[in-house]
């Protein structure tokens, strides 16, 4: 396997069904205007050759996101974000590599073919496509009864709920007439079985293996993935019958705890906000939008699963639990919130009056009302402590005794000593008890617990002394030079930094440069992958232009390096400088080197040992001293 599909594998392309060929990745990033595919997502005016809008990855006033139409990349002078086609759209839609691809694939209208897929995966593939196709008509069914004349009950309802006609249309609302096959005879009209509709949760199977359709008589909810395709239905009755709500069945498509209702209209919210509000139901996600609450998901009426919660740390840090009134308080739902913090997600918890539920708050009391109960929200902790107080009889002995135990516990979970010590305070002050008192409570329950910090923390105070770097003839190895490595983009050199620019935007001088330079040359360890990069875009023959080289790129510092390289040029001489700069480079680390041979020679010279060793360390640095010097007198000339 070549580097470019090495890179390719690492960024999630070697999935199930095999890898994408290197020829539709690059043919995917040509038929795929870059500012046709950001302004989905970005208002652009143009701003001399290139586009500019505010930055969808962090919130400004100013525009300073860029989009440059020639080079197709785009670049944030803001944060620093920056990429070609594929790698905004993983950015945006926090998506794999694999699926970018895919995604614009199916834009451009490119057929993917996959390589090394095993005939059992590409059945799978199959099977799975063939299941989408099943919910859109199903789907598109439900649509056209809502607003035809079968749908009069079920709008009648939704107006009556406060819902909006074009509401409905945002979350493709539907409606299952009460017929027993309305469904089955559409979809087997469209060419699906009945076999297909079973397998897919939307047929049943009575007496004499006769089938009918599962949802009748009910107001239809699509559940759908992260590009808004159905997957799943939920079915709510118009009258008081049982069961209120009637979901789909787990499928190939479609696992419970793995979504999220109506994820693929919140995420533009969840930027633009900066947190995501998590209710329980369909309407309650419904209404909120309406009101102009677009960050809001749900969690299709299951407890939240560890899955859910990471897929919302994908797109944000914060979440506001906005759960019924009379739930908030419950087991199950402090379970819930824990897996959220766990996630290491920051999460606050709006409380609801009893009996209130988000669609019904929003309805009762208005918008601005909930921003207030979203904006007064309280931490987790917080909001546990708060519940444990008031629901606790501080009136007797044994009511503070127990709302005690149980605050011990809350606090004695917290990983910082500042807010443990803040809450403890807090507490103390709500119980009407003396801090020590409650201090001590929470230091006999660690001791009784057998908590040993100490070990967690213990740092090694002996150092590696192998080293990493190494040249042609392994003498930097030798050495055991280990420098410093920089976090991000700190420490990097105006040298290194120019000498990619050059190749960048003068990728000619790549073959000339490789000869004489490695990427271990780079002192900066993101230089060093971001020249790897460029190298193995090179070798595959994809450096049509620079934005390539982000096809390479898994690395969010590189990424951001290569796309504020991309953004500058430089009117000197790119050969002669081209080379001036390895030159300059070559020195810088002669430099390094020299210094830890004399640190050496100083150590050996000192200790009783074989004055051979000292002779050896005294000829290399004799070596390193002149090669420095031609190296410098090729600089100066």
């Amino acid at each position: 396997m070549g580097s470019h599909q090495a890179e390719h594998v690492s960024n999630g392309v070697n999935a199930m069904s095999g890898l994408i060929p290197e020829q539709v990745i690059a043919e995917v990033r040509e038929r795929n205007d870059i500012v046709a595919v950001i302004s989905e997502y970005v208002e652009l005016r143009k701003a001399g050759k290139n586009w500019k809008g505010l930055c969808p990855f962090h919130r400004e006033k100013t525009p300073s996101f860029n989009v440059n139409p020639e080079e197709q990349f785009y670049y944030c002078f803001g944060c620093g974000a920056g990429g070609n086609v594929i790698n905004f759209l993983m950015a945006v839609e926090n998506i794999s590599f694999r699926e970018a691809v895919e995604r614009l694939a199916e834009r451009a209208g490119i057929p993917v073919r996959f390589e090394n897929g095993s005939p059992e995966k590409t059945q799978s593939g199959s099977e799975k496509k063939r299941l989408l196709e099943l919910h859109r008509a199903a789907h598109e069914f439900f649509q056209n009864n809502l607003f035809g004349q079968s749908g009069g009950l079920a709008r009648q309802y939704l107006t009556a709920r406060g819902i909006q006609g074009e509401t409905a249309r945002v979350f493709g609302l539907g409606y299952a007439p009460a017929e027993w096959r309305g469904l089955l005879s559409y979809l087997e009209r469209r060419g699906f079985s009945e076999a297909e509709c079973l397998a897919a949760g939307l047929a049943s199977e009575g007496r004499g293996s006769r089938c009918y359709d599962r949802f009748r008589g009910r107001l239809m909810f699509p559940v759908c993935d992260g590009r808004g395709q159905p997957i799943a239905f939920g079915g709510r009755v118009l009258d008081a019958s049982q069961p209120k709500y009637l979901n789909s069945p787990e499928t190939l498509i479609f696992t419970k705890g793995n979504n999220l209702y109506r994820l693929d209209l919140a995420r533009r919210g969840f930027r633009e906000k900066g947190f995501a509000v998590l209710v329980e139901g369909y309407m309650d996600v419904i209404s909120l939008y309406q009101a102009g609450f677009d960050n809001t998901v749900a969690a299709l009426g299951t407890a939240l699963t560890e899955y859910q919660a990471r897929l919302l740390k994908r797109f944000t840090q914060e979440v506001v639990i906005a759960f019924d009134g009379d739930a908030a308080g419950e087991a199950a739902t402090w379970r819930g919130l824990e897996i959220l913090r766990q996630q290491g997600l920051r999460v606050r918890v709006a409380e609801l009056p009893g009996g209130e539920d988000p669609d019904t708050f929003i309805r009762t009391y208005g918008g601005r009302a909930f921003e207030e109960l979203l904006n007064k929200a309280p931490g987790l902790t917080e909001f546990k402590l708060g519940t444990i107080i008031r629901r606790a009889d501080l009136s007797t002995v044994d009511g503070k005794v127990a709302a005690t135990g149980r605050i011990i516990e809350v606090l004695a979970e917290l990983d910082s000593p500042v807010e443990q010590n803040e809450y403890l305070r807090w507490a103390a002050g709500r119980l009407k008890i003396s801090e020590d008192v409650l201090a001590a409570e929470l230091e006999a329950r660690g001791a009784k617990a057998g908590i040993e910090n100490s070990s967690r923390h213990r740092i090694s105070s002996k150092s590696n002394n192998r080293g990493d770097g190494k040249d042609r003839d392994g003498s930097r190895k030798a050495l055991g030079v280990r420098r410093r490595q920089p976090s991000g983009l700190q420490g990097l050199s105006d040298i290194e930094a120019a000498l990619l620019r050059l190749l960048l935007h003068h990728r000619q001088l790549i073959e000339r440069v490789k000869q004489v330079l490695y990427p271990e040359d780079f002192r900066h360890p993101v230089a060093q992958r971001a020249m790897e990069c460029l190298l193995a875009c090179h070798e595959a023959g994809h450096l049509e232009h620079g934005a390539a080289v982000f096809d390479y790129v898994k690395d969010a510092s590189v990424q951001q390096l290569i796309a504020g390289l991309l953004t500058s040029r430089t009117s000197l001489p790119p050969v002669q400088t081209c080379m001036h700069y390895v030159r300059r480079l070559q020195v810088m680390h002669l430099k390094d080197d020299l210094k830890v041979l004399e640190d050496q020679i100083g150590q050996v010279e000192q200790e009783p040992v074989d004055g051979r060793l000292v002779s050896q360390l005294s000829n290399l640095l004799i070596k390193y001293r002149q090669l420095r010097e031609e190296i410098s007198r090729g600089i100066r000339t």
